[in-house]
């Protein structure tokens, strides 16, 4: 009697035992499912950043292009109008002193005073010029952001997994 009811008892144990495993394995199968399926939506999530960033990296470089198209046409523009205004104002301003100074003395004021003109236009283009930008900053800063975020989640989805491990375990 004591061999059977020992026998009866394993038997038991053996089955809540293969029981437990069974369950084990599932809840495993279920955890790796959900972990794909998350992993799933954390790629297309990342796919779709990365679009977003290419769009943010072409808008930024779209906009120091305009910068460098309004620099080149206002520093043309200068330029142009400076030579057109050269002629005119040289003549006019060289005779008009020539009344007051000696010739050589009218025509070195005239050429001093295109020079601070010259000097302007210049700096004018110069200020048009520091906005353009080859290297798009601003989505440089964000996809480091970007990165950020990710090693954030993916430690704090790796610390939640080993959690649930250890508390499934006991």
């Amino acid at each position: 009697m004591a061999v059977s009811n020992m026998n009866g008892s394993g038997s038991a144990s053996f089955k809540e035992n293969a029981q437990a495993v069974r369950d084990d394995v599932e809840n495993g199968r279920a955890e790796l499912r959900a972990i794909g399926s998350r992993s799933a939506e954390i790629t297309e999530d990342l796919r779709e950043l990365a679009r977003l960033e290419a769009e943010l990296a072409k808008a930024e470089m779209d906009e120091s292009r305009q910068a460098l198209k309004r620099g080149s046409i206002n520093g043309i523009l200068a330029g142009v109008f400076a030579c057109w205004i050269l002629g005119f104002l040289g003549g006019a301003m060289t005779f008009g002193l020539a009344e007051i100074w000696p010739a050589w003395a009218a025509a070195l004021a005239t050429a001093g005073a295109f020079l601070l003109i010259a000097a302007i236009a210049a700096m004018m283009a110069r200020s048009q010029f520091k906005k353009f930008s080859v290297t798009p900053t601003r989505t440089i800063a964000s996809v480091k952001e970007d990165i950020a975020w990710l090693r954030t989640l993916t430690k704090r989805n790796a610390a939640s997994a080993s959690s649930a491990r250890s508390s499934s375990a006991r």
